[in-house]
């Protein structure tokens, strides 16, 4: 099929054609996505689904020339900031070059130059023999830098070329830095900036004081030239990885199941060490700079890749920034930080990139119990929530039967939000129970061919048994119009995969428009909260907490159970949790959800 843009796929004896949209390369940072995957159903001819497609591949170039739009173009003077900071990192890189050579003797001075002339070698030959390799390698770390800054990259643009040729004439003077260091020729870094000055020829440095204080740059960035000084010992050939480096192998290592959102999160937050201390190589990091690092991250503003105050800002230059306490990370946010840092230095350790786990045990107090960072929503709430004007307004009377199925699970099931909208039509079925009974169960598993699927742990694997509500509300007669009727294999269908699950339409409909609309939006009353709800819930009424711990998908702490018992038979975890859930406002009245019942055979997609 010569339409790129037009998918032909099987489903069945029937043949439903897809509208493909490959997501360009400069914007698939922004969308978090690399493509997009539309059915145009069952009831067009192949004619049609050309025009069609046509249509929609017109329609998306423009939406994609639109966020193109949004974007800042490359100006002279993104191209001297750029500039400045990856002199600082280079000037950075050849102290720390100097600062790890064994310089108390004559060979070890002698080793080091030789270092850093092979090192010198391997760039000039690459420029010499595959320069147009060494140049797309530059081009992509330049590519991530822009985009990192929201500016619009132009590969073929001759300021794009100029930038790019300057990290390549920057990465080449950086050697001769490294050497000047070794022989102790007694040259400044006021010396190298010259040198740029006048090589460049951009005035990256005008204006700028002739001398510098005392405190040098490796001083103000690192603060820990004691005891880098104090090592004797020459660092190991993989302690002298970049971080970035490290960083890339260390993600590399995980596998293909990696999620593209767990990547991403893993990326940014381990960046933000190269962004503190430059792409230095990981073994010159010390305890002092670890406890800097920490100190620093404490002082960032939350989104500052979002934020207009924060956004056109480097790093060190949002650490000079008075910010409001209200604005800063939380602590939880300060805390994933250090605890993924801490996760990829002991996986450094182990794989000898370095000797200790210097983030270890850094992570801070919290000021709040757990259970505080989520509430549950009352049993006002629940009836407010699910009230027929509400509830039927925004999801039966919108066609967003998806809308109307999610929550209601969760409030019944305790199930998380992605487990819920990744269910599988075959993921709901009878299972049998205590005395051959067979009942009506939500099979939470991760499926190796199903590759949207994904499990949080391996708690989470487990049989649920539905409650009877959902099943009077019409739970299984939705199922089999969805799998018999439509043909489609997912339960809810009409969500789409985004950031590695099917959860952004959900969330953004309940707590971006739900809530607020009813008035229940809060920081700690999200949709998890509903979740939240059963648990608390069940726990109110004295119901054992393996029970519930079983229900919810979560680890016991107990060996005996988890190594050498099953999961609950599904009658036995019906009886003791599924059934208690009973919703009521006081002793006597409870919570009508019949009035939420809807004649399915009425259902139009």
């Amino acid at each position: 099929m010569k339409q790129t843009h037009l998918v032909l796929k099987q489903n069945g004896s029937s043949v439903i054609f897809h509208f493909r949209s490959r997501v360009p390369k400069d914007l698939i940072s922004r969308l978090g996505r690399r493509q997009f995957l539309i059915s145009l159903g069952n009831g067009l001819t192949y004619r049609q689904s050309i025009r069609f497609s046509f249509v929609l591949y017109n329609l998306v170039q423009e939406i994609y020339s639109s966020i193109r739009s949004g974007m800042r173009k490359l100006s002279i003077d993104d191209i001297k900031e750029i500039l400045k900071v990856e002199v600082r990192k280079s000037i950075l890189y050849s102290h720390q070059v100097n600062e790890q050579t064994n310089k108390h003797t004559d060979n070890g001075i002698i080793d080091g130059l030789h270092h850093v002339s092979d090192l010198e070698k391997k760039i000039q030959s690459r420029v010499d023999n595959d320069l147009k390799g060494y140049r797309e390698e530059v081009e992509d770390n330049l590519e991530g830098i822009l985009k990192s800054l929201d500016i619009k990259v132009e590969k073929g643009s001759v300021d794009f070329r100029k930038l790019r040729n300057r990290f390549i004439d920057l990465y080449l003077i950086r050697t001769s830095w490294m050497k000047d260091l070794l022989k102790d020729n007694e040259r400044t870094e006021e010396d190298w900036k010259r040198e740029i000055d006048d090589r460049f020829r951009l005035n990256l440095y005008e204006g700028e004081t002739k001398k510098e204080p005392e405190t040098n740059l490796i001083q103000q960035s690192q603060k820990s030239d004691q005891e880098t000084k104090s090592k004797t010992q020459e660092l190991s050939n993989l302690e002298m990885t970049p971080i970035s480096n490290v960083i890339d192998d260390y993600i590399k290592q995980k596998g293909d199941n990696i999620r593209e959102r767990t990547e991403k999160e893993i990326r940014v937050n381990l960046n933000l060490l190269v962004d503190d201390f430059g792409d230095i190589s990981i073994g010159s990091l010390t305890r002092e700079m670890s406890k800097e690092f920490k100190d620093h991250i404490m002082k960032l503003p939350s989104n500052r890749r979002k934020n207009p105050k924060y956004r056109e800002l480097s790093f060190h230059q949002i650490l000079k920034k008075n910010i409001p306490q209200q604005e800063k990370l939380s602590r939880t946010s300060i805390n994933k930080t250090l605890s993924l840092c801490s996760s990829f230095m002991e996986w450094s350790k182990n794989d000898h990139y370095v000797k200790e786990n210097l983030f270890g045990g850094m992570m801070l107090k919290k000021d709040k119990h757990p259970r505080e960072e989520t509430e549950p929503f009352t049993n006002k709430e629940i009836r407010t929530l699910f009230e027929k004007k509400n509830y039927f307004f925004y999801t039966i009377e919108k066609r967003r039967y998806e809308l109307y199925w999610v929550p209601l699970i969760s409030l019944f099931s305790g199930l998380r939000l992605g487990e819920i909208t990744s269910l599988y039509c075959d993921n709901i079925r009878k299972i049998e129970g205590n005395h051959r009974e067979r009942r009506w169960c939500f099979d939470i598993v991760e499926e190796p061919l199903r590759p949207d699927k994904r499990l949080k742990n391996r708690s989470s694997r487990r049989i649920v048994p539905i409650h009877d509500t959902l099943i009077n509300l019409g739970l299984i007669e939705y199922l089999e119009i969805v799998k018999k009727k439509l043909k489609e294999q997912r339960l809810f269908f009409q969500l789409p995969h985004s950031e590695s699950n099917y959860n952004k339409n959900v969330s953004t409909f309940w707590n971006r428009r739900y809530l607020p609309q009813l008035n229940l939006k809060s920081k700690r009353k999200t949709f998890h909260s509903i979740r939240h709800t059963c648990s608390n819930h069940l726990k109110q009424k004295g119901i054992p907490t393996d029970f519930i711990q079983e229900l919810l998908g979560h680890t016991t702490g107990k060996i005996t159970l988890e190594r050498y018992g099953d999961g609950y038979n599904p009658s036995l975890l019906y009886n003791k949790c599924i059934s208690k859930i009973i919703y009521q406002t006081s002793s006597k009245r409870y919570i009508d959800f019949m009035n939420l019942k809807y004649d399915w055979k009425k259902m139009i997609v």
